[in-house]
């Protein structure tokens, strides 16, 4: 997920962005869609769940969820969830990594892989809402760059240009 550069001062405790995680589950298609299909790959994909918790003092402190593949798990950084918004985005966006992770999928590359997950969690999760195509190209190149880059340094740019056309239209599970 994209690292967060705001403020804290309207920050969700913990409560809050259970609760709103709650609605965003119960309401939210997508989310449901892809829930639905990571059980029926492999119902030990989030055998942890979704959580929502603090990430303060963590090297996961700047962002505002990640999925844990060692420990099967979403998690929400409440400290950095301002809206029921930025929690539909985020679970989306993970649910898309952990659906990946259910997934068989060859790449030349582990970093192949990540970039690959980036494009697709960005262009279904945060950046899927706009109109203009460029701007949306831009939005998902750069959230995929980013993510890819703490994971492939100074590769990240080049890798996940490669990967782009291929991975921007695979839309699965909604297709």
């Amino acid at each position: 997920m994209p690292i967060l550069t705001t403020n804290h001062a309207s920050s969700f405790s913990e409560q809050r962005c259970t609760e709103e995680l709650q609605h965003v589950l119960n309401n939210s298609s997508k989310a449901q869609t892809l829930l639905q299909s990571i059980f029926k790959l492999n119902k030990r994909t989030l055998v942890k769940g979704i959580t929502c918790r603090s990430c303060a003092g963590t090297e996961q402190q700047e962002k505002c969820g990640y999925y844990d593949i060692q420990y099967k798990r979403i998690v929400l950084c409440c400290e950095n969830i301002r809206s029921r918004e930025d929690v539909e985005k985020t679970v989306v966006h993970e649910l898309v990594h952990a659906f990946d992770a259910s997934r068989k999928g060859t790449f030349d590359s582990l970093c192949h892989l990540v970039a690959c997950g980036e494009v697709r969690a960005s262009a279904i999760g945060q950046c899927n809402d706009i109109k203009h195509e460029g701007k949306k190209k831009d939005c998902i190149l750069r959230d995929a760059i980013n993510s890819t880059r703490e994971h492939c340094g100074a590769n990240a740019e080049k890798v996940v240009q490669q990967v782009y056309e291929k991975c921007v239209r695979d839309e699965a599970p909604f297709t």
